[in-house]
């Protein structure tokens, strides 16, 4: 935001970077790109265009090319493809190296545009001259790249991490989930990755969550004196006493308040540059809000008036989380900004002032367009089975007052919260051949209902929910 000029290349229209840009360039995604990719034991394998390129959309390479001849280097850049930058990229890996540094791929300085299409899988190095890699395992003969072939054990000083204060008394840690990758621009629009935890969380242990006064499912600030996050509270006993976590996944694309990078300390290591990421010290404390909701939406809202809010993507629509720090005086017209409701759809709504409760169901035609339940706590209702709805046939009125009661159509029974995202499997579904008794291992789960047996990402979660139904021997 502070860049007086920002140019972004990406895939997605929507960013929290792109947001800022002054120059877009939109970006060929994976199977669009036509070039090489290095795994980790590093093997250099070609990688084949699948998709045509849509739209305006260029290769990395064509970007940096076009930027450079706009600044006057366009002979250093004149490249006629992917094969012209393999082939300087080989070339200059083996200049002045004679072996005296390890990648070098010169082998290949002069691989022709034939010789490019057809090039096999290869380790590095392979140097000129070299059919085949010298050896498969660095350093198998006991020599280094160093001048005398021995290796170099440098003492490192560690940049002083802050330890927990009076104020600041818990242990932040940061990483991912299962179903989500870095910012979400890819895995936040795969329904599938989304079912499973569908929105920012700080996991913390009971003992710490009772002290606080703070409850399963309730919403939770996390501060300190860089930022502040507003999570989901996921109280486990998978954390220990003092220390909580968060997600790294959710930006300002998918969340209102949820980047646990607005926490970190400006402490980073002197080398690498990397930020302390894993040792964050914060205070939690319950979020204030007076109201709270979750709706269902045909389409995704473009703006949302409220304290805190996060978004998932459904099969035909989103899903969003809602709390308000101040009461919603006008539900109705929140309803329709963040339905985007118009003139001639039409709205049922029920009101109970005793409790606290209203919900609001809009149907455009026979669809429905949104339905938001708020109460003064967190909405009780299944998240599964009221998205599943945005697929259904209204036609009959009658079926309309089964949205506003919450209740699931007959030929859509609530399967949960889905643990199984290969498959579509719920918990409620799950629990059902645990407690009946026809599955009582992961493997017979994945038999009878299919979870667990594609990925294998969900087992550890299908082993937790069996052994919650085993009975607990006396001493």
């Amino acid at each position: 935001k502070a860049c007086p000029f920002v140019v972004v290349s990406d895939v997605s229209a929507r960013t929290d970077t792109i947001v800022h840009a002054t120059v877009k360039l939109p970006a060929a995604a994976w199977g669009e790109k036509d070039g090489t990719v290095t795994n980790s034991e590093r093997r250099i394998s070609r990688q084949r265009t699948f998709l045509e390129l849509p739209g305006d959309a260029r290769p990395d390479w064509w970007h940096v090319a076009e930027v450079a001849k706009r600044m006057g280097h366009g002979a250093a850049f004149n490249w006629h493809g992917p094969s012209a930058i393999f082939a300087e990229h080989a070339a200059l890996s083996g200049a002045d190296n004679a072996g005296s540094r390890d990648f070098d791929i010169s082998a290949h300085a002069t691989i022709s545009v034939a010789g490019y299409d057809g090039l096999r899988p290869f380790q590095w190095p392979l140097p000129a001259g070299c059919e085949t890699t010298p050896s498969e395992r660095f350093f198998a003969d006991g020599n280094f790249y160093t001048a005398d072939r021995k290796a170099r054990a440098v003492a490192v000083r560690l940049p002083a991490i802050a330890a927990p204060t009076l104020e600041y008394p818990f242990t932040l840690n940061t990483g991912r989930i299962r179903d989500q990758w870095h910012t979400m621009t890819r895995t936040g629009q795969s329904v599938r990755l989304s079912q499973h935890l569908a929105e920012p969380f700080c996991e913390m242990h009971p003992a710490d969550a009772a002290k606080l006064g703070i409850a399963d499912a309730s919403l939770v600030e996390v501060k300190n004196q860089y930022g502040k996050a507003i999570l989901r509270a996921l109280i486990t006993l998978r954390q220990q006493v003092g220390s909580v976590f968060a997600p790294m996944h959710w930006s300002d694309e998918y969340a209102s308040a949820a980047r646990v990078d607005t926490l970190v300390a400006p402490v980073v290591d002197p080398v690498s540059g990397q930020p302390a990421l894993k040792c964050v010290p914060v205070a939690v404390q319950p979020f204030a809000a007076v109201q709270f909701g979750f709706g269902v939406l045909s389409k995704r809202p473009s703006v949302i008036d409220a304290a805190y809010w996060a978004v998932a993507k459904t099969i035909d629509g989103w899903r969003v989380e809602l709390a308000f720090a101040t009461p919603v005086e006008d539900l109705g017209a929140f309803a329709r900004l963040l339905f985007g409701s118009v003139d001639n759809d039409q709205t049922i709504s029920y009101r109970d002032a005793a409790s606290g409760q209203e919900r609001i169901a809009t149907f455009a035609g026979e669809k429905l367009r949104g339905a938001l339940f708020v109460g003064p706590s967190p909405v009780a209702v299944s998240r599964t089975m009221l998205a599943a709805e945005l697929q259904s046939d209204f036609s009959d009125v009658r079926a309309r007052f089964r949205i506003i009661a919450g209740k699931p159509g007959s030929a859509q029974p609530d399967k949960g919260t889905i643990v199984c995202s290969c498959h579509s499997v719920g918990a409620n579904e799950i629990n059902a051949v645990i407690r009946s008794g026809q599955c009582c291992t992961v493997a017979s789960v994945g038999d009878v209902l299919r979870a667990g047996s594609n990925c294998g990402s969900c087992r550890a979660e299908i082993g937790s929910m069996i052994r919650a139904h085993q009975p607990i021997a006396a001493e």
